[in-house]
């Protein structure tokens, strides 16, 4: 005989459970929130997954997973030892990150496409064994092969990363319905936090693991030591696959039941939910202006930290860091880019989402004209700066996205508008590499990085003046 749980003791509206019913034949799930229409979560008997143990397990494991991913802004650790140990220009090095950016919005958009035809689970699962699947890759390039680096660490594990991104948050979600804001935070506070845990553990492997048959190089006097690069990349391979791979078994998706009508009028209410709920299709949306308002302000405002993705390490020692401050660097600016997001998320619901947009284009611009001349000092604080910025777009983005298109087709109208952040990673590095190659220096970049950043105060002034009219607009949609 199964024991009565004491401590849920009403269904529904105050409702007494009917006499004798226990937790055998169905309890309210207090910890799984409620449906929509206010009707309780029931966990039944086989309803194991919706344990509060599971449900501790199933977060762990998505927290980690997109901690092993989340390695798009480390690439600076790597290109210098790259170039020393394949004897590689420096400019090819810069581009990987670019197309590494570039495979992560693609695979984005194409992982949210698959994960709402089947589940976020198995596209996880699939994403982290192609991520890691183009690291290990990349472990077996050679001097003369080295030019795929483009496809196995740029294509093949950027476009694994963005399906792993989307599909975690969408677990997160699932298991915090009422909560979303705060599974959002923790699902890009994993991402962002993975510059701080593989940053310093890549730049320990570097220095750890030195090629034997590559004699130092020596760079303005001093002696470089090169390191064996695939044995690193070998090993962040092995262990993205092995913990990622298992940590996907151990994520579970709630399977939550209706109290009337049990899991088949569930599924039956969740379809006519989707269908009937309002929102922008890609055609229309493509249409609106404040849409390309959001499109070009994101290409715009992230100008300057696409350049900065390459070369916050090398730079920094240029600019006076040594090597193990250099380092440290990247780290600071993971920690930075999961603040920003936390930090400016919460004030564009305070103060709008235009007006934060163009106070981190103000901090942007600074941050790139600081940079013109900045030695050591300034040099970190304007890169940290830079970062915390970039986290602070990408919090207001997607719900600005939201805004003008709804909520039916958010995941497909925010993939279209993050295709921005793609083309300005490869668009300004290879602005960059040109105008570094025609002047000899990094100053002209900044200017441009500069500029850029100026463009959304002009685009948000436009947007915040269509905005009622799209809204308008939106509402009517809706209601065809």
């Amino acid at each position: 005989m199964c024991p009565v749980n004491n401590n849920l003791v009403t269904e529904g509206k105050n409702k007494p459970l009917a006499q004798g019913q226990d937790s055998c034949n169905g309890i309210i799930n207090a910890d799984f929130g409620t449906e929509s229409g206010g009707k309780p979560l029931i966990q039944g008997q086989n309803d194991r997954d919706d344990s509060r143990a599971r449900k501790i397990i199933s977060i762990i494991a998505c927290l980690l997973v997109q901690l092993c991913v989340g390695i798009l802004y480390i690439w600076s650790i790597f290109k210098s030892q790259i170039h020393y140990y394949y004897d590689w220009p420096e400019k090819n090095a810069d581009l990987v990150s670019s197309i590494m950016m570039f495979g992560f919005v693609s695979g984005n958009l194409i992982g949210g496409f698959l994960h709402d035809k089947t589940n976020p689970k198995l596209i996880a699962t699939v994403g982290c064994a192609i991520f890691s699947g183009g690291i290990l890759l990349t472990s077996l390039l050679t001097a003369r092969t080295i030019s795929l680096i483009y496809i196995t660490y740029g294509i093949i594990a950027g476009v694994g990363c963005g399906f792993v991104y989307g599909s975690i948050l969408n677990c997160l979600q699932r298991w915090f319905p009422n909560r979303k804001g705060f599974a959002t935070g923790l699902s890009v506070a994993a991402f962002g936090l993975s510059t701080v845990a593989f940053a310093p553990l890549s730049q320990f492997l570097l220095d750890k693991f030195k090629a034997a048959d590559r004699p130092p190089n020596q760079v303005n006097g001093e002696l470089i030591q090169i390191s064996d690069v695939p044995k690193v990349f070998l090993i962040l391979g092995l262990t993205f696959a092995l913990v990622s791979l298992v940590s996907c078994i151990f994520i579970f998706l709630p399977k939550a039941r209706s109290a009337k009508g049990g899991a088949e009028a569930s599924a039956k209410s969740k379809s006519e939910y989707k269908k009937n709920l309002p929102g922008l299709s890609p055609l229309q949306i493509l249409k609106k202006s404040a849409f390309w308002c959001i499109f070009f302000s994101c290409f715009c405002i992230n100008g300057l930290w696409n350049i900065m993705i390459p070369l916050i390490k090398p730079l920094g020692i240029n600019r006076g860091l040594d090597v193990t401050w250099a380092a440290l660097a990247v780290t600071f600016t993971g920690v930075a880019n999961v603040l920003g997001r936390f930090g400016m998320g919460s004030l564009a619901d305070k103060i709008g989402r235009a007006p934060t947009i163009v106070l981190n284009t103000v901090i942007t611009l600074i941050c790139a004209v600081a940079l013109i001349w900045a030695g050591v000092f300034v040099y970190l604080a304007a890169v940290v700066l830079a970062a915390f910025s970039y986290g602070g777009v990408a919090a207001t983005f997607p719900t600005m996205t939201l805004d003008v298109g709804g909520p039916k087709y958010a995941g497909t109208n925010y993939g279209m508008a993050l295709f921005a952040l793609g083309f300005s990673s490869v668009g300004f590095n290879y602005a960059s590499i040109a105008l570094v190659e025609a002047t000899g220096g990094m100053t002209a970049s900044f200017i441009l990085a500069a500029c850029a950043a100026a463009v959304p105060i002009v685009l948000m002034a436009v947007y915040s003046r269509t905005r009622k009219k799209s809204a308008n607009n939106f509402n009517q949609v809706s209601r065809a």
